[in-house]
């Protein structure tokens, strides 16, 4: 019998559409994923799809952010919230897309 399929590494990272921004970067299953498939909670899947509908509302305006401190904001709260995916993906590497750091989180110092 063969395993179901289980990524190595996931990153967080918006999608401009309404998915998970969860993504697999392994290049059979490359793509948004519901990280619920893989052992992650249905609170934390939630708040990653309310984190990522902010993103989407101000596609309307070009992605203009009132002000550089409502960009730092939502940026730590998916930082946030890919330290929790860690935590709850513990065999899975996340990494974090939206602050220039592109190691995965478990070579980072958390938040």
């Amino acid at each position: 019998m063969e395993e179901p399929y289980r990524p190595v590494a996931l990153r967080v990272m918006a999608e401009w559409v309404e998915q998970d921004p969860v993504w697999d970067g392994d290049i059979d299953h490359m793509g948004p994923v519901d990280p619920t498939e893989f052992g992650a909670s249905d609170v934390l899947v939630e708040q990653l799809r309310r984190w990522n509908k902010r993103s989407n509302a101000l596609e309307e305006t070009g992605y203009d952010w009132l002000d550089a401190e409502q960009v730092r904001a939502w940026q730590d709260e998916g930082l946030g919230l890919a330290y929790q995916l860690q935590n709850e993906l513990p065999d899975i590497e996340i990494s974090y897309v939206h602050d220039g750091d592109d190691r995965p989180l478990r070579q980072r110092r958390g938040p």
